[in-house]
């Protein structure tokens, strides 16, 4: 279904194969678990979770169920977010996000042209951004280039490092070191394709104290070096 140009959300019985495409997605499950690869690493989202996949990350699965589909204009994602939403997130399904996917489920059946279900996928989103606005998730977008430790991230929580290495991967799916990881990459990708800045350079400006370490991170999330990425005609950008 397609709401003007902004969201187009539908329900399919399976999704297979490996592409990537230049607006953000998000997947929920309906039924099974989806196990999904995305960038370099593998996924299991079950039926109380939701996936988030950023624009332009390569991701793939084999999977042969209900799921609801929800493909999100770039243009929606850069005006609401201010640095998050850049790298996958597994999030729970938990209370008002879980109604909204069932009424936004409900709606599609019984009135697919509804300009109901625009507005409730608009509130979805907006409780989805507020699940990854805490003070030290904030706080990794905003400093991504400067030395940040978990202890640092804990305190921001009132937290013990312990209890919020935990509670970190309830909220995004992974722990904050691969969370901070993501970010740093995604900033990297940005820089890689729209500047003329050396891939040393990036490194600097991204939180990375050398080309190899940059390399080894990058690698680690999307299968391809830093050259490699800048040089892939499907990564360049227009306009």
């Amino acid at each position: 279904r397609n709401m003007g140009n902004t969201f187009q959300f539908s329900i399919y019985n399976e999704c297979c194969g490996q592409h990537v495409h230049d607006y953000p997605q998000i997947l929920v499950p309906l039924r099974e678990t989806l196990r999904i690869w995305i960038g370099n690493l593998e996924y299991e989202v079950t039926s109380k979770e939701l996936c988030f996949i950023p624009p332009d990350m390569m991701h793939r699965c084999h999977f042969h169920s209900s799921l609801l589909v929800i493909n999100i204009s770039r243009d929606v994602l850069e005006k609401k977010d201010s640095g998050l939403l850049t790298y996958p997130l597994i999030i729970p399904c938990r209370d008002q996000i879980t109604r909204l996917v069932e009424m936004i489920q409900e709606e599609l059946q019984e009135n697919p042209d509804s300009k109901s279900v625009r507005y409730l996928y608009d509130y979805f989103y907006n409780k989805l951004l507020e699940s990854c606005s805490t003070a030290s998730m904030r706080y990794i977008s905003d400093h991504y280039d400067e030395p940040i430790t978990v202890t640092q991230l804990a305190e921001m929580e009132n937290y013990n490092v312990t209890y919020y290495n935990d509670w970190f991967k309830s909220q995004t799916g992974f722990p904050p070191s691969l969370y901070l990881r993501y970010v740093r990459i995604s900033k990297a990708k940005e820089l890689l394709t729209q500047t003329n800045f050396n891939i040393m350079e990036v490194a600097a400006m991204v939180g990375y104290s050398s080309n190899s370490t940059l390399t080894r991170a990058f690698h680690s999330l999307t299968g391809m070096t830093p050259k490699e990425y800048r040089e892939c005609p499907c990564f360049k950008k227009t306009g």
